[in-house]
């Protein structure tokens, strides 16, 4: 129950970054970070996979759109990001090949945060976008190709995923 409690506050918080942008990144970023330690009680770990990619995407169609409003240097950048991610998210549905994630990383939502958070005036912003970028592709072929997670197998904390019905 629990679990699903977590996923509606993280649909709601979506559309309130137009009213409160700050906490409802902020919010969101952390309850995508805490949801998959959550799930293994309600869900199996493939059934995870969908829901967490699908509640992602509603995310940053709304940081997107707020990227776009708010964010006017940036715009086309994000834009592109954003349909990279979008593109690897409608191949990972018609495959299920998580795999994908690593040449579809979530650079978007990556290089939203360091603008969001002001590190915009060059050369930080360059340096903040490589960094990030560099993070989160050894985050993506961690997870995504490796099949390891640092909860499980470099703390040694084992989830007990349901078992598909």
């Amino acid at each position: 129950m629990v679990y699903y409690l977590v996923l509606l506050v993280r649909v709601i918080f979506a559309p309130l970054i137009f009213i409160w942008p700050a906490t409802s990144v902020i919010v969101s970023f952390l309850l995508d970070v805490v949801d998959g330690d959550i799930a293994p009680y309600t869900v199996s770990k493939e059934r995870y996979q969908i829901i967490d990619k699908t509640i992602d995407s509603w995310v940053y169609i709304f940081e997107m759109i707020y990227a776009w409003i708010n964010f006017e240097q940036f715009k086309f950048l994000l834009l592109g990001l954003f349909l990279w991610r979008m593109l690897g998210m409608i191949l990972f549905y018609i495959t299920s090949n998580r795999r994908l994630f690593v040449v579809f990383g979530n650079y978007f939502e990556n290089v939203f945060f360091v603008i969001f958070f002001g590190f915009t005036k060059p050369p930080v912003f360059y340096f903040a976008v490589v960094f990030v970028s560099l993070i989160k592709f050894f985050q993506e072929w961690f997870i995504h190709v490796a099949d390891l997670s640092f909860r499980e197998d470099i703390l040694k904390i084992k989830r007990n995923w349901k078992k598909l019905p």
